[in-house]
Parts: structure tokens; sequence; C-alpha cells
């Protein structure tokens, strides 16, 4: 495919390179009327072309026009309903975390009353018991004759 598309473009090269020389060599009269033809042919596509520059303009515009139509109707409605809802979500997650807030204070609160007026008490007696056994221990081992090491 490549090289039929190359094969084509050298040809219309050569039949350009042939035309100007061509014309080159061609008397004045050939000149100025084929000189005529292309002016009136670039002034006739250059009409062409701003013809459909103004066409694709006024698309353009169309299209722009029924866009923002689409947004101001459409959208803006619903981002701002949705822009409602985020605030109600936001204040409610507000509340809530004040809500857990407010119960770890409590649990803190709890724990240190329940370490201070359960648990101390029950280490202060436990203390007590293993101190006074301890001690039951020792006096009760005091008139036990000693053994050493080396008898056995």
């Amino acid at each position: 495919m490549l090289r039929w598309i190359g094969i084509g473009l050298g040809v219309l090269f050569l039949l350009l390179i042939a035309a100007i020389v061509g014309l080159y060599l061609a008397p004045v009269g050939v000149r100025e009327a084929t000189r005529d033809i292309f002016i009136i042919v670039l002034g006739f596509f250059t009409l062409v072309s701003t013809v459909l520059t103004i066409g694709i303009l006024f698309g353009l515009f169309y299209v722009l026009n029924r866009l923002d139509r689409l947004v101001r109707l459409n959208l803006m409605p619903r981002l701002d309903e949705l822009s409602v809802k985020l605030n109600d979500v936001l204040e409610s997650t507000k509340v809530l975390a004040a809500n857990a807030k407010d119960t770890a204070g409590t649990v803190v609160g709890t724990t240190g009353f329940v370490s201070e007026r359960v648990v101390s008490p029950f280490i202060r007696v436990s203390s007590l018991v293993t101190g006074v056994a301890a001690a039951a221990t020792t006096f009760a081992r005091r008139d036990a004759p000693e053994r050493f090491s080396g008898e056995s």
C-alpha cells in the first residue's frame, strides 16, 4: 500500500515539474492566461474556506449555547442539591465526632474512678494478706533448725 502511495506522489511531483518547465517555455500569453486562471481558482478556494469557517464558527456558538443551557438547567440544580446533602452529612459527622469525644472522656473518667475506688482497695488487701502470710511463714520457721548444705 505504501509503495503505491509513494509511486503516486512521485508521478504527481514529476507532473508538477513538467508543468512548471512547460509554462516557462510557453509563450507569454499562455503564462498570463494560466496565471489569471490560478488567481481565480485561488480566490474561489479562499471564498469557500471563509464561508466554511463562518459556518464552523456558528456551529461552535450553537454547541456552546446548548451546553451552557444544559449546565444551567440540569447540572447546576443537581450540584446545589448535592451540596445541601453533603453539608447535612458533614454536620451529622461533626455531631457524631462530638458524641464520640464525650464518650471517650466518660470512659477515661470511669476507668480512673474504677482504678482508684475499686481496684486500689483490692491491691491493698492483697498486699496486706501477702505480707501477713510472709510474716507467718517467717515466724513459723523461726524455731526450726537451720540446715547446712554440707550435711546430708
